[in-house]
């Protein structure tokens, strides 16, 4: 039988908001030239760690999403929710069209063809963020039938198979598919070269999502049986051991991005699990209702965050990059830079749910006047 949930659940909105800003963090270290330093020192040690553990952004997302939605049916009424996410997706769309053509003109004295613009957004290009729509939209549709399928496995032994083999197929070849076998030496430098050799079937890694879904939904129902303190220290050591393994595979170069710090990264998952579990199953007694309330309008706000904070992200990492030419030292901004945008986002996706908001009003009163003749 399914766990059940509270009609509100202040743990997902905290773990929302929080997925949130790990997004502006892993932003901070594409635009700040992380990349382009060389990877040695103790502190581009910590740089790495912090970088690959705020991975678990969309990866957070994602166990919500199986978390929240377990029980949903293919209704009309459940699909219907996907109006307010187009509604989303397409006002985000215009606002990062709007700021790149305006970013042309002003910055390079260029012209942004509309045309191409009205068409990204059928490519989730106008967004630059948009390819997780492109992601979601797809996941939200097969939600009901993924749903059937998981409750026809009767028991928990056959979804932990189930886990098993989704984890096999997307999770494990991230970090078994990364070595090479035949070039001397390699192992000692392994930025030396960029060929590696495949041992495990690896064409199912693009479904990782479905495996988070999964996992996001077996939480629900049987929560990792860890005591909040064990559970931060496994937290740690994996954080540190992510960290590790992507320091050992840049060392001495620059910065390197394999499928070992991808969304369907074995270490990624195992992270993403153990922080989820954690804040899924901290006590929330201590918030008052102003406090819980709050959270959920911000929890509501960050899918139209997420989409618009590219625009941000050029503001002020353009900024920084120029008070702060030696990119070594802009690690100490980091906290303002991300808050800045978190910040920033939120403010422009209220702007867009109150438009939202609005719109679906006067939808509302036509249909009501319309009803009435």
């Amino acid at each position: 039988m399914n766990k059940p949930i509270p009609s509100r659940n202040p743990a997902m909105d905290v773990i929302r908001c929080f997925a949130l800003f790990c997004v502006a963090g892993v932003h901070f270290f594409l635009y700040t030239g992380f990349e382009s330093e060389t990877v040695s020192g103790i502190g581009m040690y910590f740089k790495v760690c912090l970088r690959n553990g705020l991975m678990i952004c969309v990866p957070l997302f994602l166990l919500l999403s199986g978390y929240l939605m377990l029980n949903k049916r293919p209704t009309r009424q459940y699909y219907g929710k996907l109006v307010k996410t187009l509604f989303i997706y397409l006002a985000a769309s215009i606002c990062c069209g709007a700021y790149s053509a305006y970013a042309a003109k002003a910055f390079w004295n260029e012209t942004v063809s509309i045309s191409g613009l009205v068409l990204g957004i059928f490519s989730f290009s106008t967004a630059p963020y948009g390819w997780y729509m492109n992601m979601y939209i797809g996941l939200f549709l097969l939600i009901p039938y993924l749903n059937i399928l998981y409750a026809n496995l009767g028991s928990q032994r056959s979804k932990q198979y189930l886990l098993l083999t989704l984890l096999f197929l997307t999770a494990l070849p991230c970090v078994a598919n990364v070595y090479n076998f035949t070039e001397p030496g390699w192992w000692l430098v392994p930025n030396s070269s960029d060929a590696y050799h495949a041992i495990l079937p690896d064409w199912w890694v693009r479904i990782y999502p479905i495996t988070y879904y999964f996992l996001g939904a077996y939480l629900r129902e049987y929560p990792l049986k860890i005591k909040p303190l064990a559970n931060l220290l496994w937290i740690a050591l994996t954080f540190f051991a992510t960290g590790a393994f992507g320091f050992y595979r840049s060392y001495g170069g620059t910065y390197i991005s394999g499928w070992w710090t991808e969304y369907s990264s074995l270490f990624l998952v195992i992270l993403s699990v153990l922080v989820f579990n954690l804040l899924s199953q901290l006590r929330y007694d201590w918030m008052g209702v102003p406090i819980k309330k709050m959270f959920a309008w911000l929890s509501d706000l960050c899918l139209g965050a997420y989409l618009v904070s590219w625009i941000f992200d050029q503001q002020v990492y353009g900024s920084l990059t120029d008070l702060v030419p030696q990119s070594e030292e802009r690690l100490r901004y980091f906290l303002p830079s991300v808050l800045t945008v978190y910040l920033r986002s939120l403010c422009l996706s209220a702007v867009i749910l109150l438009a939202y908001w609005l719109l679906s009003k006067a939808v509302s009163l036509l249909r009501r006047s319309v009803a009435m003749k």
